[in-house]
C-alpha cells in the first residue's frame, strides 16, 4: 500500500475536486492510535527524565504506599460502651 492510498478518498465523484477531501473510518482510527502511541511514549519517557525532581510523599499521607507496612484488612470500629451509647441516642 502506497502512503498516497492511504489519503485517496473513496469516492470516485471527486475528481474535479470541487468538494474537499473527505477523511475516512480508517483513516481517523489509524491518526487517533498514532497519536495514542506518541502520547503513551511522551509520558513514559518524561516519567524517566523528570524522576529526580518528584517529591517523596510522607507515609502517614499515603498509608497504601507504604511497603514496611503489614496488609491488613481494615480497621476495626471503636467500641463505644453501652453507656455512652445510651446517652448519645438519648440526646
Amino acid at each position: 500500500m502506497k502512503i498516497t492510498d492511504f489519503f485517496k478518498s473513496k469516492d470516485l465523484s471527486n475528481k474535479d475536486k470541487s468538494r474537499p477531501w473527505i477523511p475516512t473510518y480508517r483513516w481517523m482510527s489509524i491518526t487517533a492510535f498514532i497519536i495514542l502511541v506518541i502520547l503513551i511514549i511522551i509520558f513514559f519517557v518524561l516519567n524517566i527524565i523528570l524522576k529526580p525532581y518528584m517529591r517523596k510523599l510522607p507515609p502517614e499521607i499515603t498509608p497504601w504506599l507504604d511497603k514496611s507496612k503489614k496488609e491488613i484488612r481494615a480497621e476495626q470500629p471503636k467500641q463505644i460502651e453501652q453507656g455512652q451509647q445510651n446517652d448519645a441516642v438519648q440526646s
